[in-house]
């Protein structure tokens, strides 16, 4: 499957509910690691703190406001997108909360696991529905009707990789539907280095060598803001060949040194002008080195110019030992 960037991610968080506590603890140490899950043996239990968190507004629903102006038709409504509050995202304390895949037994005393997944709120929730032999037509059904969005045999001996690899594709869907709304809108005037298949392959490499666990597109410049797993900022500055033009132009507009401009003209370097030289009284030295970034050529449908930016200056409240993946990972540890 061809991958996209989608316009966010941050990891999220797996449900597993199952009356049978024995195979709960058994199943837990089978999961992926680094994946965030969290075990009910209580079907009611479970499905009041799934729907709590329904209640919270999404981040793609609070990135778009609409207004009608003053004196128009009814009809005639503006709608906002805010891309400045996909970067804030990392502030949000409760991002990882977010609940992307259900896996829930069927045969369960409270409920069944089928009564269970249809009275879940978030109709985005991706649902995996764990059956016995006797059980597999229901969970046919329930799958022809989308009730669900998945079905495995408990009894499956390749059960455990098999619904590792489910909840990963599971979530891809999840996340790709949950930012569709972004992405469309984005579609109409967003940089073509997120459809170019080379920029993409070099992105993912990125996040992959620099466990990367969650990135944010950003503007001014474009590119992304990327977290890792331990709550690392870094960001990644994207320039086209018209974005190396424009940089030049800025660049000898503020006076910047012949062998600076040399190599931003040259594609090894990118500038990221987050202050100029004016801002500066004239007794202080601007540093032109912390503005000027090395940088890399992808050679895609058209040339790409990346630079990746390490602790970079960010108008954000975040505090990595609270705010990163590990750090909820642990907090899930001590929950139990």
């Amino acid at each position: 499957m061809q991958k996209t960037i989608q316009p966010y991610f941050h990891p999220t968080t797996v449900i597993m509910l199952d009356d049978n506590q024995r195979f709960l603890d058994n199943f837990s140490l089978q999961l992926d690691e680094s994946l965030a899950c969290r075990f009910f043996s209580s079907a009611g239990q479970c499905l009041t703190q799934l729907n709590s968190l329904a209640q919270r507004t999404p981040l793609d629903q609070r990135c778009f406001s609409y207004y009608q102006q003053p004196s128009r038709a009814s009809s005639d409504r503006v709608i906002r997108l805010d891309l400045t509050l996909i970067e804030q995202e990392i502030s949000n304390p409760d991002r990882f909360q977010d609940v992307s895949v259900v896996v829930v037994d069927y045969d369960m005393p409270e409920m069944t696991g089928l009564e269970f997944c249809q009275k879940i709120r978030n109709r985005r929730i991706k649902k995996i529905l764990l059956t016995g032999v006797a059980d597999e037509k229901i969970a046919v059904e329930a799958f022809n009707e989308g009730i669900i969005d998945k079905f495995m045999m408990k009894s499956d001996p390749r059960i455990t990789q098999r619904i590792n690899q489910t909840i990963q594709d599971l979530q891809r869907r999840y996340f790709s539907e949950v930012s569709a709304m972004i992405q469309s809108t984005l579609a109409l005037e967003s940089p073509e280095f997120l459809y170019d298949q080379e920029f993409i392959d070099y992105f993912f490499n990125l996040v992959r060598r620099k466990r990367i666990a969650e990135y944010y597109y950003v503007e001014d410049p474009d590119g992304f803001l990327l977290v890792s797993d331990t709550g690392h900022l870094s960001r990644l500055i994207v320039h086209g060949q018209d974005n190396v033009q424009s940089s030049l132009f800025a660049l000898k507009r503020h006076r910047a040194p012949a062998n600076i401009l040399k190599k931003v003209a040259a594609g090894k370097a990118l500038p990221w002008l987050w202050s100029t030289p004016e801002d500066y009284d004239e007794e202080d030295e601007f540093i032109w080195a912390e503005h000027i970034h090395e940088a890399e050529r992808i050679d895609g449908s058209t040339p790409w110019f990346c630079a990746l930016v390490e602790n970079p200056p960010a108008d954000i409240e975040y505090d990595s030992s609270t705010s990163s993946y590990l750090a909820y990972l642990e907090s899930l540890e001590k929950l139990g």
